[in-house]
């Protein structure tokens, strides 16, 4: 039996990882798709702009409809955020395991996000 940090561990070896800093430069290069899986007692304190909430309960229950209204390809990147980088890890594999391709998890989460001094807002969109 494995414990939840080396589940974490296990699923930084398949998935992608990206730091905030290019993550904010992904930003600035244009629109990205960006999912907050974090609960609703976390996202009210903000979220990194452009952001779509979907709680990491619900994901795997909605990610095929969003993609589809959003316009979303398997090919695509998705960027996936938490508050510290280990439930995006666990929802990144998720993704890839249903057949997206490019699934990318965000080292550090929303806290590493306002650590380094970058905007959040309050604006989201949700499903």
């Amino acid at each position: 039996m494995i414990d939840y940090p080396q589940l974490v561990i296990n699923a930084l070896q398949k998935i992608d990882e990206i730091s905030v800093n290019q993550l904010s430069l992904k930003q600035q290069q244009g629109k990205i798709n960006l999912i907050d899986v974090r609960e609703e007692n976390e996202v009210i304190d903000g979220v990194i702009p452009g952001s779509i909430w979907v709680p990491r309960g619900l994901l795997e229950f909605q990610i095929v409809a969003i993609a589809q209204q959003l316009g979303w390809n398997p090919d695509d990147e998705i960027y996936i955020c938490c508050r510290s980088g280990n439930r995006s890890a666990l929802a990144a594999l998720s993704l890839l395991e249903m057949g997206f391709k490019k699934p990318i998890s965000v080292a550090g989460g929303f806290t590493a996000w306002c650590d380094t001094g970058y905007a959040s807002t309050k604006e989201m969109l949700h499903f």
